[in-house]
């Protein structure tokens, strides 16, 4: 379930942007967000697991924090929605123009009217089989480091020439990786597969969700990088068919098409169902507060989704962390066991919390 919500439409954008940084910048951000991700994921699921009933993240904030947190989470939470929608639309279109002979703007906006369309319908089970495309999301990722092996030139990694320089696009990949690796939606409804287990057990299951896409998404960057070198295109897959012919596009725009769609759906849905069952909007309301904002954002020019992609994990993911931090915190007080953990894991909070606000006002 965990690999599932993960492994997503951030890795088309990883290998542009881990190029555009540099490789030292790229890397240190892995290992800074991979850290980042694995103590919130970790902490985020202690809360899911010792609390009961179906809450989900704007319920534990205001449970925890207050009512004025509960409406500063739920801001976060829908803004954080609308940039991932807005990124899944702006793909789709992309993988849509290796198909048909449109521009990729016209494919995207007909990716968010059709997905409207859908999420207006109900067919919030499309989103079941997100599952079963992120098997095959995996298996073209080892599939295509197979197959371009021989194409793999260590020269295009330019190790010679690391950047280390706070210049250019050197923060670029930092919330690009925080989107890439966030799983929390689903952690609520891993804790109920874990009903009568340990805590250590569901954690354990949660840092080897994370890990495993962590281990794909590096195979994904070694192999595009490798193959195309300078000619790693944001999308990935175009720089890759210039070295490996039509039919590596055309699989991977497939799949990586019908990867972003259900992702569409099933996420508006949720929001969908956020705005009619935890603030009572009428349906129609509802579903117009999910599709023309994003359509909105796409008219007035926001066109680049890698940039998107960090703004939304800097700062929205970011923001969320912060509260994780401070739901956690109190939880432990509650619990009566908040001493036991002041000396590391407080240390480790604290410093975590003053890593991710000096990353949001970074991205500022």
């Amino acid at each position: 379930m965990l690999v599932g919500m993960i492994f997503g439409a951030g890795v088309f954008a990883l290998p542009f942007a881990v190029l555009k940084a540099g490789i030292f910048w790229g890397s240190l951000h892995f290992i800074l967000a991979l850290l980042i991700m694995i103590f919130l994921h970790l902490w985020y699921g202690e809360i899911a697991y010792c609390v009961p009933g179906n809450n989900r993240f704007t319920g534990y904030a205001a449970m925890f924090l207050g009512n004025k947190a509960k409406w500063f989470a739920f801001l976060i939470t829908v803004l954080t929605y609308y940039g991932a929608l807005l990124v899944y639309g702006l793909l789709g279109g992309i993988f849509l123009a290796n198909f048909f002979p449109l521009s990729p703007i016209t494919l995207s906006l007909s990716v968010f009217v059709i997905g409207g369309i859908l999420v207006f319908l109900h067919f919030e089970k499309l989103a079941g089989i997100n599952f079963f495309l992120t098997v095959l999301l995996l298996g073209f990722v080892v599939l295509l480091l197979i197959i371009a092996f021989s194409y793999i030139k260590i020269s295009n990694f330019d190790f010679a020439n690391f950047n280390f320089s706070f210049s250019g696009d050197w923060f670029l990949p930092y919330g690009i990786w925080l989107f890439s690796l966030a799983g929390f939606a689903v952690l609520p409804e891993m804790r109920d597969m874990f009903i009568g287990a340990t805590i250590k057990n569901f954690k354990r299951s949660i840092l080897a969700g994370i890990l495993i896409c962590a281990v794909f998404y590096l195979i994904f960057i070694f192999t595009i990088i490798g193959v195309s070198g300078k000619m790693t295109t944001s999308d990935s897959l175009t720089g890759l068919a210039k070295v490996l012919g039509t039919p590596a596009l055309v699989a991977g725009s497939l799949l990586g098409f019908l990867v972003v769609f259900t992702s569409f759906i099933a996420l508006g849905a949720d929001l969908k169902n956020i705005f009619r069952y935890d603030f009572h909007f009428p349906p129609w309301l509802a579903w117009l507060s999910v599709v023309v904002p994003p359509i909105f954002l796409f008219l007035t020019g926001a066109e680049n989704f890698t940039r998107i992609l960090g703004i939304t994990g800097s700062i929205g993911l970011g923001l969320m962390g912060i509260l994780i931090i401070l739901m956690t915190r109190k939880l432990r007080r509650e619990r009566g066991d908040y001493e036991r953990f002041s000396k590391i894991k407080l240390i480790a909070g604290g410093l975590l919390m003053a890593g991710i606000i000096a990353a949001v006002i970074s991205e500022f």
